[in-house]
């Protein structure tokens, strides 16, 4: 079957498929490498059996909409970033099922049967070894291969990942993140964990001391930031990418107070505003700290630069 640029559903109840195809269902933060282990198995049964392959995930976050620990809530992906990754991982169709309370209601049998069996033409549902569905997530594995059976499809259960002795999790990425533990992120994810914003206007203390900064605003507002400190990072800017560092914190050698997010690019001279910027945080360099004046900043800020970029060439 002839591979296409992925393909973006907001409405399940328009889609008549034409073709039979193997799902997977979830929201899929991260796209992490237990995620992927999901995604390989989906995409060799669909080249086997001449399937398409189609995700069915939700916007916004079950967890919004249900209210639960919704402060405490921090995304490894925007639905952009997740799509982004869907498509460079070759996953045919997408389905974004606008997630409310009247969804949450919807029983695991309707969500079977009307949802992935009557719309999608579901012949094999693959899924994660602790996946659970429906209303109150009271779908369990044994309950859907009753339901295979009834439905006429396939379930396939895929092992869980371990990497360094961790199964992987979106709450352990998390965890590490706000650590600053980014490489064993890094490992667990299957990429350097990523950010996108927009350059907005800043203090200009980075120009005075001779390492101009971009300032990001990050639009998604559960996205999460990793831990304050400096990282070294790689900048994608359009389809170019460039080596640098970035700084989240609080400036306390300028006395600010609200967090930014700065990053100084290497070999880059021109203007940033309103352009949106990638960030994938490679290594921590340091914590944040106050220094006495902004000569004392600027001579740290040299050898967290030479560190970063040792760090880089030593991959």
């Amino acid at each position: 079957m002839q591979k296409h640029a992925l393909r973006v559903y907001n409405d399940i109840n328009s889609i008549c498929c034409d073709f039979q195809t193997v799902v997977s269902t979830g929201t899929f933060d991260g796209v992490h490498s237990g995620h992927r282990a999901i995604i390989k198995k989906m995409t060799e049964i669909a080249k086997d059996k001449n399937l398409k392959t189609v995700i069915v995930t939700f916007e916004p976050h079950p967890r919004i909409v249900l209210k639960k620990d919704q402060q405490k809530l921090k995304l490894l992906t925007s639905i952009k970033e997740k799509l982004k990754l869907f498509e460079m991982l070759g996953i045919d169709d997408v389905v974004l099922i606008d997630f409310s309370e009247q969804f949450a209601r919807t029983s695991y049998e309707s969500f079977i049967k009307d949802y992935l069996v009557k719309r999608l033409k579901s012949k094999y549902i693959t899924i994660g070894f602790d996946h659970r569905f429906g209303e109150q997530r009271s779908g369990t594995q044994e309950k859907l291969r009753e339901l295979g059976k009834a439905y006429n499809f396939d379930v396939v259960e895929v092992a869980p990942v371990a990497i360094n002795g961790l199964v992987v999790s979106s709450t352990k990425i998390r965890n590490l993140l706000q650590d600053g533990q980014t490489k064993l992120a890094a490992q667990l994810l299957g990429y350097p964990y990523m950010i996108t914003g927009k350059v907005v206007k800043g203090s200009q203390t980075g120009q005075k001391i001779g390492f101009p900064t971009a300032n990001l605003a990050v639009e998604e507002p559960y996205k999460l930031i990793p831990a304050v400190g400096v990282y070294g990072v790689m900048v994608t800017i359009g389809d170019a990418c460039y080596k640098g560092m970035c700084n989240i914190g609080y400036k306390p050698t300028f006395k600010k107070n609200s967090l930014s997010i700065e990053v100084h690019i290497f070999d880059f001279q021109e203007n940033l505003y309103n352009k949106e910027l990638k960030l994938n945080f490679h290594f921590f360099i340091r914590h944040e700290k106050k220094f006495e004046s902004p000569d004392l900043l600027a001579k740290q800020l040299i050898s967290d630069k030479e560190l970063v970029l040792k760090k880089f060439y030593e991959k």
